[in-house]
């Protein structure tokens, strides 16, 4: 049976403030990184396989996980980071023509990939601009879809950083993620200006934009790993 579509419309639109667009307005290219909250329990090859990563040592790189660890299962609800190429157009970035994802049977229209699969990581309207799909609810079986991440190259309070796309747990704040992840309330809010409206009762989902230092240790290392294992 085909969805109602405008109640999903409707539905969707309450959703929306957990997309994000990553502002990207000076370096063309770099690596970006997404914290995936994984819904269900799974094994680190799916997760590669979803986001159309080559081999999974880059995974286990920019988790600090054991490079034996290639077998690794994934508990649901653990947040796993995954690196991927950013691309810098028209002042936002966006991954770089990947993941590419194949609708399967049962797959309920845009958004729910977007909602479901990808954890609002993107929304379905942007799913259907990448893929100049005019109407969301109607997708193919075996369509292959274009899944535009959330990025950005900018340099912040002029260091290079890794811009990291983190989906807010319940009863997180500013100040508690600021704290985590090394950085200020006034760098995360000058960030994210315009989608946190308050910044101690933020929105359970939504998609912040969140800088980590030190580039090499989350990308550059696992490049050198993967590189390694080719060798080897």
């Amino acid at each position: 049976m085909r969805p109602n579509f405008q109640l999903l419309l409707i539905f969707s639109f309450f959703l929306s403030a957990t997309s994000a667009s990553f502002r990207c307005t000076t370096r063309p290219t770099c690596q970006g990184m997404i914290g995936y909250v994984s819904p269900n329990t799974t094994t680190l090859s799916s997760i590669k396989d979803l986001f159309g990563l080559e081999e999974a040592y880059s995974l286990l790189a920019a988790n600090s996980w054991p490079t034996s660890d290639s077998n690794r299962s994934i508990r649901a609800g653990s947040t796993v980071r995954i690196p991927f190429p950013c691309s810098c157009s028209s002042g936002t970035g966006t991954s770089d023509r990947t993941p590419y994802y194949t609708s399967k049977k049962g797959d309920q229209g845009l958004d729910y990939i977007a909602r479901t699969i990808f954890r609002e990581f993107v929304t379905y309207r942007e799913i259907a601009a990448a893929n100049n799909i005019s109407d969301p609810d109607v997708i193919d079986v075996g369509q292959k879809l274009w899944i535009p991440l959330p990025c950005s190259c900018d340099d912040v309070d002029g260091a290079r950083v890794v811009h990291y796309g983190h989906a807010v747990a319940k009863g997180s704040s500013v100040s508690q993620i600021a704290g985590e992840f090394g950085t200020t309330e006034s760098t995360l809010m000058a960030l994210n200006n315009g989608s946190i409206t308050d910044p101690e009762d933020l929105q359970s989902g939504e998609i912040l934009d969140v800088p980590l230092k030190g580039e090499g240790k989350y990308l550059l290392a696992s490049k050198i790993i993967a590189q390694k294992h080719l060798i080897l």
